[in-house]
């Protein structure tokens, strides 16, 4: 039997303190795992994205194309991954999906047929499911409700820092193998294998699919209770896929990268990480929904006054602007750990997988309206990613409140 599975369900008259020491040492041990694993394949997913405009023998529209497939593949195929996460072991399901991104990446990295790269990519948006809704619906078995926002902060952090450091891996790989571009993509593969490995020896399984599979077990109905954040979470992940497209619109607009900008922004980006982890925290005492409204409606202000006061602000009383633009951005980091929890609380083990499905479907197809979108408005200027968020973010806020009033 699992270590963890038979501390978490020994009856609690038969637990002594070195039986809940090490259960409690397994589950932290699982979890920094998951830390790690998102952060690593995020750096992967990262790199890839950097690589394949160079790498491909393509026109920009193919280029595209290609890439689009991958959160297509990813979108169309989480909820059925969900599913099957509830109905099998999640560890196997999740070391499936690793070792077929290790094998896809290191593949493309042997052809630039675009076909073959394009089945293989769209492949790996299938694998990036599997690895991406277990690591998930793991993270929230392994969590108790009491401490589950600030576990999901956590996790959020390293997803979020892994893409980043991803796109600057990927830079370093490009200028490295500027001739022999393939080995920049076993250089990644050579990252997924690594967490692959790390899988193997850290994860557990604190929940058993015999649990999940027990006959006449009332499966709980999450889709009246998930349907008053939609709104916002889509919101949200449209917002995230427009903000893909600022540094090509600082770019166009001819805005000089100052140091004083530069740490505006890596201020700014340091807030919002320990804001996901404070937040996911405070949602643990408060309420999940209550700690996202308050995030959306940070964003909100931060989007208002950012397309207002830009260019505007970063010559004139720049210290006040960026000080108020600071807090408002830390707030906004409230809204991921805040659905992250939610999702994972009203689920219940036995639909768990199929929640973070929904949540995978629901970023994937943000993120895509938000490149598509974000690509047409900064057309017009800078600010106008940011007007767009606002115009989206404004009835989303709305909407989510009120049907969260009439629950």
């Amino acid at each position: 039997m699992d270590h963890l599975a038979y501390y978490i369900n020994k009856p609690p008259c038969q637990v002594v303190p070195s039986d809940a020491a090490m259960a409690k040492k397994i589950g932290a041990r699982m979890i920094l795992y998951l830390y790690l694993a998102v952060f690593l394949t995020r750096i992967g997913f990262g790199s890839v994205t950097i690589l394949f405009p160079l790498y491909l023998p393509a026109g920009a529209f193919q280029v595209g194309l290609i890439l689009a497939l991958y959160p297509i593949a990813e979108a169309v195929s989480a909820m059925p991954v969900g599913r099957l996460a509830d109905r099998m072991s999640r560890k196997r399901l999740h070391l499936i999906g690793m070792t077929l991104i290790t094998v896809l990446t290191a593949a493309i990295g042997f052809t630039r047929n675009l076909l073959n790269v394009s089945v293989l990519h769209a492949l790996m948006g299938v694998s990036a499911a599997m690895a991406a809704v277990t690591s998930l619906t793991l993270l929230g078995d392994a969590t108790k409700q009491t401490n589950r926002g600030k576990k999901m902060g956590g996790f959020d952090l390293a997803n979020l820092g892994g893409y980043g450091l991803g796109f600057g891996v990927g830079s370093v790989l490009v200028t490295a193998f500027a001739s022999r571009l393939s080995y920049a993509f076993w250089v990644t593969s050579g990252i997924f294998l690594f967490t692959s490995i790390l899988a193997t020896k850290f994860l557990v399984e604190p929940v058993r699919s015999d649990e999940l599979n027990q006959p006449g077990i009332r499966r709980r109905r999450i889709g009246s209770k998930i349907r008053p954040v939609l709104p916002v979470w889509l919101g949200q992940t449209i917002i995230l896929g427009m903000y893909f497209l600022l540094p090509k619109a600082f770019r166009d607009a001819n805005i000089t990268i100052s140091g004083q900008l530069l740490v505006f922004l890596g201020a700014i980006g340091g807030l919002f990480a320990l804001g996901a982890i404070v937040f996911g925290h405070i949602s643990d005492k408060v309420g999940r929904t209550k700690i996202m409204v308050l995030g959306a409606v940070g964003e909100f202000g931060f989007l208002v006054l950012f397309g207002l006061s830009f260019p505007y602000f970063l010559t004139h009383n720049f210290l006040e602007y960026a000080a108020v633009l600071a807090s408002l951005f830390f707030l906004a980091s409230a809204i991921a750990p805040a659905i992250l929890s939610y999702v994972s609380d009203i689920s219940g083990k036995a639909r768990r997988g199929s929640a973070n499905g929904l949540y995978s479907v629901v970023l994937s197809i943000g993120m895509a309206i938000g490149n598509i979108l974000g690509g047409f408005v900064s057309e017009f200027g800078v600010q106008w990613i940011f007007f767009a968020g606002a115009g989206i973010l404004f009835p989303s806020i709305i909407i989510s409140s009120s049907l969260l009033r009439k629950k």
